[in-house]
């Protein structure tokens, strides 16, 4: 499998990003009550930025991502506070043996996942009753985003992704775009959708 990071992981963690995962980390927070007996998932890991920020707050988070890369950039930030609360898995979600989840997160990977109704269904056995998703991504834009590359999904209609979810049987506990990402001279929003089985 290629891997598409390669060339970004080691700048990937800049003040941007940083700021960006921070205000997301923030959304989820006020959001949803997280225990610290909780297993986590985060789907599209990357770095880590997301789900290190979380490790103090639950049990467990597996940092799960296809790129070796970004994996090599998160293993090297694994320390003695929080290597025990951290499991790598290298590959599609899909094809993880992880289950009774108490929630994933997905923030800024879901429009690389082709098929976002089979993710849907896959979270869904992979979580418990009442587990949740967490959602954060682009609304929907005209592909300059990713500067023309062949990207499976240019953002999302938050409308037809809240259809895709209830027809799962999830419930809707957040909807909301709250930030913006500024990029080729233009402004992208970004949403929050927290789902729960």
């Amino acid at each position: 499998m290629t891997d598409h990071f390669k060339d970004k992981a080691n700048t990937w963690d800049n003040p941007e990003k940083v700021e960006m995962t921070e205000k997301f980390s923030r959304q989820l927070e006020n959001s949803i009550f997280l225990y610290k007996k909780d297993r986590l998932a985060e789907v599209g890991a990357g770095t880590g930025l997301v789900g290190l920020s979380l490790v103090d707050k639950v049990n467990k988070v597996y940092m799960v991502d296809n790129s070796p890369s970004m994996l090599n950039i998160l293993r090297g930030k694994l320390d003695e506070t929080n290597k025990d609360k951290v499991e790598i898995f290298e590959g599609e979600f899909k094809d993880s043996d992880l289950k009774d989840l108490d929630g994933v997160i997905c923030f800024m990977s879901l429009h690389h996942i082709e098929d976002t109704k089979e993710f849907i269904k896959e979270v869904k056995l992979k979580t418990k009753k009442d587990g949740f998703l967490a959602i954060g991504d682009l609304i929907e834009e005209d592909g300059s985003f990713h500067e023309g590359k062949n990207i499976p999904h240019q953002g999302f209609n938050i409308e037809k992704l809240r259809t895709l979810l209830m027809d799962e049987g999830y419930i809707i506990l957040r909807e909301t775009e709250y930030d913006n990402i500024y990029k080729n001279e233009k402004k992208y929003p970004i949403f929050i959708i927290i789902a729960q089985r």
